[in-house]
């Protein structure tokens, strides 16, 4: 399962288009995707982002878009053409693979939509850690139900959200607290995910058959939201732990 903790941005620049929200393009940055930023396109479009760090980017998130399918989206040297998710929200998930460090990050939306509408914008550093099988994601629906007298259903529709549970496969104490997994380890992941700081997890990602990188599997299993139960290290055998997660949906 593939783990993107974020950096935030620290600026915004638009190239080929200018704001038509007021706030310059922060609802890209605000922990909700359903709050949109909009802008007027006026040519090949590209989104400038400044990092307050610098980081080596393993996942690009554009959520809740009002393009259509199959629009392709560039950063990172990676690419990705937007999909429909089953709650008819479009987004689309980039998974960059070099190792270098970057400051800033150009997202190019390659697309002839006039007034363009953003979710969020989300540029993650990225992990890899084991989960067991038996791993569940959830639907959510939080529409409200009520019954009259008569025992009719009154109901007032809600969103959908995904809520993933899942067990750590058994680790040595290196990935657990001695930065073994790429030079991070399983403390410094949950103390990136405390506070309820946005993140996204990608439980799903390879051919079944090949076990080659799915980029559409990827996009269609990737979850964005924030952790609910920090990873845990919970001691199996010596010097190897296990641990349990769960991640619930913020969505578009």
């Amino acid at each position: 399962m593939l783990i993107g903790y974020g950096v935030p941005p620290q600026s915004v620049a638009l190239v080929g288009g200018s704001w038509l929200t007021a706030d310059g393009g922060a609802a890209l940055f605000d922990g909700k995707p359903a709050r949109r930023a909009r802008i007027a396109r006026t040519g090949a479009l590209s989104i400038n982002v400044t990092l307050d760090a610098a980081i080596v980017p393993g996942i690009v998130a554009v959520l809740g878009l009002n393009v259509p399918p199959g629009v392709e989206i560039t950063a990172v040297g990676a690419s990705a053409r937007t999909i429909r998710l089953p709650d008819g929200s479009v987004c689309a998930w980039l998974f960059p693979t070099g190792t270098a460090l970057v400051s800033s990050v150009a997202v190019t939306i390659d697309t002839v939509v006039t007034n363009v509408e953003l979710g969020e914008l989300a540029i993650f550093s990225a992990v890899d850690v084991g989960i067991k099988d038996g791993w569940a994601v959830a639907p959510i629906d939080t529409s409200a139900h009520t019954r009259t007298k008569g025992g009719q259903v009154n109901t007032v529709p809600g969103p959908v959200y995904r809520r993933l549970t899942a067990t750590l496969t058994g680790r040595p104490t290196d990935v657990v607290r001695k930065s073994g997994l790429s030079g991070v380890d399983w403390e410094v992941i949950s103390h990136a995910l405390s506070g309820r700081r946005r993140a996204c997890v990608v439980p799903q990602y390879r051919d079944i058959q090949t076990k080659a990188f799915d980029p559409l599997l990827a996009a269609r299993a990737a979850i964005y939201g924030h952790a609910t139960q920090l990873p845990t290290a919970e001691n199996i055998s010596r010097q190897y732990f296990t641990g349990y997660l769960e991640f619930e949906e913020i969505p578009a």
